[in-house]
């Protein structure tokens, strides 16, 4: 098992698939080697990330594991086809909805608060699923 790294500077403010390739450009240039996996905080960065590893001829998932968050279409079709974590959009947006209106009507103080929903894990090539 190797050591944990750093997050990468700047990745965390920037979320695309130009953030997403510079960050794992990054990691690849890290001494050490490169890390076992990743896990990208959205999908969008981890396809950014796949196509650095795939241009610096590193082999997913044999070499590094790739996963996302928001299981958005592109994906699906991407090659390697992207494990991701897949949120119940639908329920966030109802939850959100609801939470609005309940604040609207005075029915809730508005005050912070957590909310729930559904998730699943969406396995597939970029995992080895």
């Amino acid at each position: 098992m190797r050591r944990r790294r750093p997050l990468c500077r700047g990745t965390v403010l920037r979320h695309g698939l130009g953030a997403g390739a510079a960050a794992m450009a990054d990691l690849l240039d890290h001494p050490g080697g490169p890390p076992d996996a990743v896990f990208c905080y959205n999908d969008p960065l981890a396809l950014g990330a796949i196509r650095t590893l795939l241009t610096r001829g590193v082999r997913i998932p044999d070499d590094v594991a790739v996963v996302g968050f928001d299981d958005i279409e592109a994906g699906r079709y991407n090659t390697p086809t992207l494990t991701t974590i897949s949120p119940d959009k639908t329920m966030i947006a109802q939850l959100a909805v609801n939470r609005l209106f309940s604040r609207l009507d005075g029915r809730s103080p508005g005050e912070p608060g957590e909310l729930w929903a559904p998730y699943s894990l969406e396995i597939r090539e970029s995992t080895g699923g």
